[in-house]
C-alpha cells in the first residue's frame, strides 16, 4: 500500500504527479536534449498533452507517447530558458521564478504522470517499447533541470530580495524546500560532478525500472495448475471458483474439462498457504513466491548491489555520508540513526511476545497434531496452523466473515463515513471504457476510464457545494497491472490567486473480483486496504492550501501514511462496520457473536505482523546505512542471516523478500531508507485516533472536521510535527501503537 512517486523525487522542486496547463501554443521547433523535435503549432495531435480534466483514456495510444513527451520536453525546456535568462535583481518575484518554474513542471508533469499511471495499469509489450525509449529522455530532463546553472542563480538571487524576505509563510516555506531541491540535485557541485551524477542517475532509473519490471513479468510466470480436485480440499469455495475462473480464462479448462490455477497474486496465494490441507500444494505456492526473482531469467540479485551502489555514491557526490542520511535530511526522522533507533526500539519492546507466539503455536500444533514433534516448523506451515489456531481459540475464521463485505457495501459504508466526518458528499458518476485508438466518443455525461470496471467519483463540499474533485477506482487484478495497492494523483487543482479548481487522483489495488453472479466478497484485511488507500485519496482531495506545491500527499513521508492508516481504525468500530457489514444475499448484518470473535481476534499474532514490517523496515535501514560495508554481497544471503531474529526460525531457511522488493528498488528513491515511515506513522495516527473517542469509547463526530482543517487541508505548508499537535493538543505518544496492538498495557 503505497503512494505512486515521482520518476526523480531527488527533484524536490517537482510535486509527484501534478496538474495540466490550457496552454497549447508551443514554437516551431527547439530540441529534445540532442535531438531535433518538429513541433507543431497546436498540441491538439498530441493527447498526452491536450487532456482536460475529464481524461479522454481512450486517445493516449502507445504511439503517443514518444513524440508527445518529447514535444512536453520541449516545451518546458524553452519555458525554463526563459526563467533562467531574467537579469538578476528586485525585478524578481515569487511568481515570476519559484511559482513559474512549479507551472513548467506542473504542466510536463501532467504528460508524463499519465505515462506512468499507465505503466502501472495497462502494460503492454508497445508499451513498454515506447516507455523504454522515452524514459531515459525524461531522465535527463529532469536531472539537466536541478543542475541548470542559470536557472539556480535566478532562484538563489531571489531568495536574497526584499520580495522573498515578506513572502507568507507557506510561500517562504515552498521557496526554501525549491533550494533544497535543487542543492539535493547537485546544482552547486563542480562540473565534473554534475556529470557523474547526472551519469548515474540516468542508470539508476533505467536499472530501477528493469526491477520492476522483472518483478511483474516473474509473478506473471508463475502458474500452479491443479487437475485433481482432492487437492483443493480445505479451500475456501470462493477461491476455488476464482481459481477456476483464472483456468478459463488462461485456456487451461473448460466446463467438461477443469482445473484450477494459483498465482502469485495475494488473492490467490494467501488463501493455499492458510487453508489448503495439501501440504505439497502449501510448499508448492511458498517454494513459488520465496525464490521470486532469486535466480533464473527474472533474478535481480545483481540489480539489488548495483542500486545499492549507486545510491551510496550519489549520497557521497552530495556530501552525506549515506542514503539514509540524504534521503530522511528533509523528513521527520531527519537521518538513518534516528530512523534505526526508532525501529530498534520497537524491536525490542515487541520482541518478548513475539517469541512467546511462536511458542504457543507449537503448543496448539502439538495438542492436536499427534505427528508433531514439538520443533521447528516448516515455513509452508506456519500462515495453515495459524489459521487453525485463530479458529481454535476465537472461533473465528475470517473467510466466514467474507459474505459480509461485498465490495459495493464496503465502498458505500466508507463514503458514508467520511461524509459525516468530513462535511462531504460524494457521487458516482457514469463511466466507459473505449478501446485505445478506436476513436469511439463518450456520450454526454459519461467519463472514460482506462480499463472495464473502473468508476469514476466526483467529491463535494457539503457547506458551499463547490466541487472538491474527482477520482477513479481501480480494484481488481490483472497481468497488465502491477500488484499492491496504491493512491496516486493526477492534478492538483490550483487554489491560489482566488483560484478553486478541483483536484483529480486515483485508487487501485488486487482485491478479490467478483466470480460469476457472486460479487467481489472481501476479507477484513481487504476492507482496511481500501480505507487506507481512500484515506491517501482525501489528503489529496480536501488540501486547500493556495501554493500547489505544498497541497495534498507532498508531506514529509513519515507522515504521509497518517491520515491513510487513521482511516483502518474505523473498519474495528463496530458502529461504523454496521453500516455496510451485511451479508450479500439477506442483507442480514454481521452476527453480533461474529463481530464479538472477530475484534477479539485483532491482535492475534499482533507481534508476529509487527516483527514482519520491522525486518523489512530494518534491513531497508541497514544496507543503506552500511552500503559501503556490503559492496559486492548478495543482500538476500546477507540479510537472511542480519534479520534472522526477527523471523520465527523455520526447518528450511527462508529468504527476504529484497528481491521482489518493489517499494524499495522499483523507482530511484521510491521507499528505500524509507520502510520504517509506516510504523513512524502508525505511532502518530495510534495516538491521533483517540482524540476521535469520547471516554465512554463512542465516537465524537465533530472531530472529523478538525482533522480536516487542522491535518488534511494544510498538506505540507507547516511542519508535521506542528500539525500532530495542531490535532491532538500535545506531542505524539510513543507507546501509542504497542498499546493499541496488546503488546504493552496501558499506564
Amino acid at each position: 500500500m503505497k503512494i505512486v512517486q515521482n520518476l526523480i523525487p531527488l527533484l524536490a522542486i517537482l510535486p509527484f504527479l501534478a496538474a495540466c496547463s490550457d496552454e497549447n501554443s508551443v514554437p516551431a521547433e527547439q530540441t529534445c536534449g540532442a535531438q531535433a523535435v518538429a513541433v507543431p503549432a497546436t498540441t491538439a495531435a498530441h493527447p498526452f498533452l491536450n487532456q482536460p480534466f475529464d481524461i479522454r483514456w481512450s486517445e493516449l495510444t502507445n504511439a503517443a507517447i514518444v513524440p508527445d513527451i518529447k514535444v512536453a520536453i520541449t516545451r518546458a525546456e524553452k519555458k525554463i530558458a526563459a526563467i533562467a535568462e531574467q537579469p538578476l535583481g528586485e525585478n524578481l518575484t515569487y511568481e515570476n521564478t519559484v511559482e513559474a518554474l512549479y507551472r513548467v513542471n506542473d504542466e510536463f508533469e501532467w504528460a508524463w504522470g499519465l505515462v506512468m499511471h499507465l505503466e502501472a495499469v495497462r502494460m503492454s509489450p508497445e508499451f513498454r517499447a515506447a516507455y523504454a525509449e522515452i524514459l531515459p529522455l525524461a531522465t535527463d530532463f529532469y536531472t539537466r533541470q536541478g543542475m541548470n546553472e542559470k536557472l539556480w542563480a535566478v532562484l538563489k538571487a531571489y531568495s536574497q530580495t526584499e520580495n522573498a524576505k515578506q513572502l507568507s509563510p507557506a510561500k517562504a516555506r515552498h521557496l526554501e524546500k525549491v533550494l533544497d531541491g535543487f542543492r539535493d540535485s547537485g546544482a552547486d557541485l563542480p562540473p565534473e560532478k554534475k556529470a557523474e551524477l547526472a551519469a548515474l542517475i540516468k542508470e539508476l532509473t533505467e536499472i530501477t525500472q528493469h526491477f520492476s519490471q522483472n518483478v511483474l513479468d516473474g509473478t506473471n510466470a508463475v502458474e500452479i495448475v491443479v487437475t485433481d480436485p482432492a487437492r483443493l480440499k480445505g479451500l475456501p469455495e470462493n477461491a476455488i471458483a476464482a481459481a477456476l475462473q483464472t483456468a478459463k480464462e488462461k485456456g487451461k479448462a473448460t466446463d467438461k474439462k477443469p482445473a484450477w490455477v494459483f498465482t502469485l497474486q495475494y488473492i490467490s496465494s494467501a488463501p493455499v498457504l492458510a487453508y489448503a490441507e495439501d501440504e505439497a500444494l502449501r510448499k508448492e505456492m511458498w517454494a513459488a513466491s520465496d525464490t521470486l526473482c532469486i535466480g533464473g531469467k527474472f533474478d535481480n540479485a545483481e540489480g539489488m548491489k548495483r542500486i545499492l551502489a549507486l545510491r551510496q555514491r550519489e549520497s557521497e557526490i552530495l556530501g552525506k555520508k549515506n542514503f539514509s542520511d540524504f534521503i530522511l535530511q528533509h523528513r521527520m526522522a531527519g537521518n538513518g540513526e534516528t530512523a534505526y533507533k526508532f525501529i530498534s526500539d520497537l524491536e525490542k519492546k515487541t520482541k518478548p511476545a513475539f517469541d512467546r507466539e511462536y511458542e504457543d503455536l507449537k503448543a496448539f500444533r502439538k495438542s492436536v497434531d499427534t505427528s508433531y514433534d514439538g520443533g521447528l516448523f516448516e515455513p509452508w506451515d506456519l500462515s495453515f496452523w495459524s489459521e487453525k489456531m485463530r479458529k481454535a481459540k476465537y472461533d473465528f475464521d475470517p473467510e466466514a466473515a467474507k459474505p459480509y463485505f461485498p465490495m459495493d457495501n464496503v465502498i458505500a459504508g466508507m463514503f458514508s463515513l467520511v461524509e459525516e466526518l468530513y462535511a462531504i458528499r460524494i457521487e458516482e458518476e457514469k463511466s466507459v471504457y473505449i478501446a485505445p485508438g478506436s476513436g469511439a466518443k463518450a456520450a454526454p455525461g459519461e467519463h472514460e476510464v482506462w480499463y472495464p470496471g473502473v468508476k469514476y467519483y466526483s467529491v463535494y463540499d457539503r457547506g458551499n457545494g463547490k466541487k472538491l474533485g474527482s477520482f477513479y477506482t481501480d480494484w481488481y487484478p490483472r497481468e497488465a497491472k502491477r500488484s499492491g495497492a496504491w493512491m496516486n494523483y493526477l492534478k492538483v487543482g490550483d487554489r491560489s490567486r482566488g483560484k478553486f479548481e478541483p483536484h483529480l487522483g486515483l485508487m487501485c489495488g488486487n482485491l478479490t473480483a467478483p466470480v460469476g453472479d457472486t460479487p467481489a466478497l472481501l476479507t477484513h484485511l481487504d476492507v482496511e486496504t481500501i480505507f487506507h488507500e481512500f484515506g491517501h485519496l482525501l489528503h489529496h482531495l480536501l488540501g486547500d492550501s493556495d501554493v500547489p506545491a505544498l497541497g495534498g500527499t507532498n508531506v514529509a513521508w513519515d507522515f504521509v501514511e497518517l491520515p491513510s492508516q487513521i482511516m483502518e481504525n474505523w473498519t474495528w468500530e463496530p458502529s461504523i462496520l454496521s453500516r455496510f457489514a451485511k451479508h450479500y444475499k439477506t442483507g442480514e448484518p454481521l452476527p453480533k457473536a461474529m463481530l464479538d470473535k472477530m475484534l477479539a481476534a485483532r491482535n492475534f499474532q499482533s507481534a508476529y505482523k509487527q516483527m514482519r514490517q520491522l525486518r523489512f523496515a530494518t534491513d531497508d535501514l541497514y544496507i543503506h546505512i552500511h552500503a559501503k560495508e556490503l559492496a559486492g554481497k548478495n543482500l538476500n544471503d546477507f540479510c537472511r542471516e542480519f534479520s534472522a531474529g526477527y523471523v520465527w526460525k523455520t526447518k528450511t531457511p527462508t529468504n527476504t523478500n529484497l528481491n521482489r522488493f518493489g517499494h524499495l528498488f522499483r523507482a530511484p528513491v521510491a521507499y528505500a531508507s524509507g520502510y520504517y515511515s509506516y510504523k513512524w506513522a502508525e505511532m502518530l495516527e495510534a495516538d491521533a485516533f483517540t482524540v476521535f473517542k469520547n471516554p465512554d469509547g463512542t465516537i465524537d463526530f465533530s472531530k472529523g472536521m478538525e482533522f480536516r482543517k487542522k491535518i488534511l487541508s494544510k498538506g505540507d505548508t507547516e511542519e508535521p510535527a506542528k500539525l500532530f499537535r495542531d490535532f491532538v493538543g500535545r506531542d505524539p505518544n510513543p507507546d501509542a501503537l504497542l498499546i493499541r496492538e496488546g503488546l504493552l498495557k496501558q499506564k
